[in-house]
């Protein structure tokens, strides 16, 4: 069946809740299934569409994503009196607002992960900072906060495990590193120009950290700096750029345009 081939998912509600339920659910986010209008509905479009799938299975998943507001359903006599909502592509888009709590379900997923308490406490802050300073509208922001604490969690986690190192010719910055460069508004390829030479400085200096992602985001922002000044200056340029002299070897001879800098008063 044509999709069958090239089903994708999400790692994190896999690890969580299942493969089935991260099929059912990547499915559902791109409207790929025929009608959702009830539940029965729902599962017989995810029957037609994953065959290889046991019904059961299909009617658990679709029950767990329905419980953790993952897939939201208007149905009134819902067989498992589930409290549900209108389907998420007909819910009212909201601002993120800055008493917005996770819901229950969204703590009791947190909870059967390695994530902690306060770890998970101490980033809904900074989650919600990020999202009302950007303004941006969504209606699955219990969603957006799971995906955000697996990130969170993840790169906490990778940050304790990895010893200081010295830096791999095949070495490349993570997504974060552009994103952050972006924000002074240089870009990705205009950062990635300076990274041959970043690592062959640090290769052949032998020092190890666990932190090039920082060095490189340091190292970029500076070249970016002096090229920016040095492409304001003209008279610095004809001095400092490599190519062919434009004066004759007698006229260079005789510039004396270079004591003007000099002030032997």
């Amino acid at each position: 069946m044509k999709g069958e081939n090239n089903l994708s998912f999400s790692v994190e509600v896999a690890e969580t809740l299942g493969l089935e339920c991260a099929i059912i659910l990547n499915l559902y986010n791109k409207n790929e299934l025929e009608d959702i209008s009830s539940y029965d509905a729902l599962v017989s479009s995810s029957k037609k569409k994953l065959k290889f799938i046991n019904d059961q299975t299909i009617a658990d998943s679709i029950n767990a994503l329905i419980k953790f507001e993952l897939i939201k359903i208007q149905e009134n006599n819902f067989k498992n009196n589930y409290e549900v909502r209108s389907p998420n592509r007909g819910s009212t888009l909201n601002s993120l607002s800055k008493d917005w709590e996770p819901s229950s379900e969204v703590i009791e997923i947190l909870n059967m992960t390695d994530i902690t308490k306060d770890f998970y406490n101490a980033k809904l802050k900074e989650f919600k900072i990020y999202w009302i300073e950007r303004g941006q509208k969504r209606n699955n922001w219990n969603s957006t906060f799971i995906d955000f604490m697996r990130r969170e969690w993840a790169k906490d986690v990778n940050s304790k495990n990895i010893m200081p190192h010295t830096i791999d010719e095949n070495w490349y910055p993570d997504q974060d590193v552009f994103d952050i460069l972006n924000l002074s508004e240089i870009s990705k390829d205009s950062a990635l120009k300076y990274l041959r030479e970043f690592i062959l400085y640090w290769k052949d200096k032998g020092t190890a950290f666990t932190t090039w992602n920082s060095k490189f985001i340091d190292h970029v922002k500076r070249r970016h700096m002096m090229n920016d000044n040095m492409g304001n200056n003209e008279e610095n340029k004809k001095y400092t750029e490599p190519g062919k002299y434009t004066k004759d070897f007698k006229t260079r001879k005789n510039d004396n345009t270079w004591a003007k800098e000099i002030n032997l008063e």
